[in-house]
């Protein structure tokens, strides 16, 4: 698992089932409604309209969507890449960010809605992904593109399946994990005079 993964999920819900068939404009085989940011270690960092820009577990997405999730990297991506350090800060500095509610709107640098947090997050680090699209008018459905095609990503979906196994086994410290995280970057950002 490495930070700047992407997490594709089919949510359940009536309001996901609307969001894909919405995006059937942008790409005729969409199939999710939500994505998601690896931050590592299962941790993910999303956006939704409940609570903005927070993070989440693997362990929690997987029961949330029912199983019906899979993961791409994008190839520039290795363990070895300086890139994954830069992609894990750009993602966290979007932290507690409200919901962007204008759904493919002009954008702006105070929320975000999921595809849109995704794309700031790779902007901010400076790797271009989507043709260099707008943060703003990047949707899932431009994801499910590219793990369509795979032409500049790679599924990694069984790599995540196997960690689920062991998050599972392990839950209360993967938990662990993610809440101390999130409470450094929530202190973090009460200290941050201007964000």
């Amino acid at each position: 698992m490495l930070p700047g993964d992407i997490l594709l999920v089919t949510g359940e819900s009536k309001l996901s089932s609307s969001l894909i068939t919405a995006q059937k404009i942008i790409y005729s085989n969409v199939s999710s409604s939500h994505i998601e940011f690896s931050l590592g270690d299962g941790i993910f960092i999303h956006s939704t309209n409940d609570k903005g820009v927070h993070l989440t577990l693997l362990v929690d997405e997987d029961e949330a969507c029912n199983h019906n999730w899979r993961v791409i990297r994008h190839k520039s991506i290795t363990e070895s890449c300086s890139d994954t350090e830069k992609l894990q800060e750009a993602a966290m500095y979007f932290y507690a960010q409200d919901y962007n509610k204008a759904f493919m709107g002009s954008g702006n640098n105070n929320s975000s809605f999921c595809s849109e947090l995704v794309a700031k997050a790779y902007a901010r680090a400076e790797i271009e992904i989507i043709g260099g699209k707008s943060p703003s008018k990047v949707t899932p459905a431009h994801f499910d593109k590219e793990a369509d095609n795979l032409k500049d990503w790679v599924d990694v979906t069984n790599e995540y399946r196997k960690i689920l196994a062991d998050m599972k086994e392990n839950v209360f410290l993967y938990r662990m994990v993610a809440d101390t995280m999130s409470a450094v970057m929530t202190r973090r950002k009460a200290h941050e005079p201007i964000r």
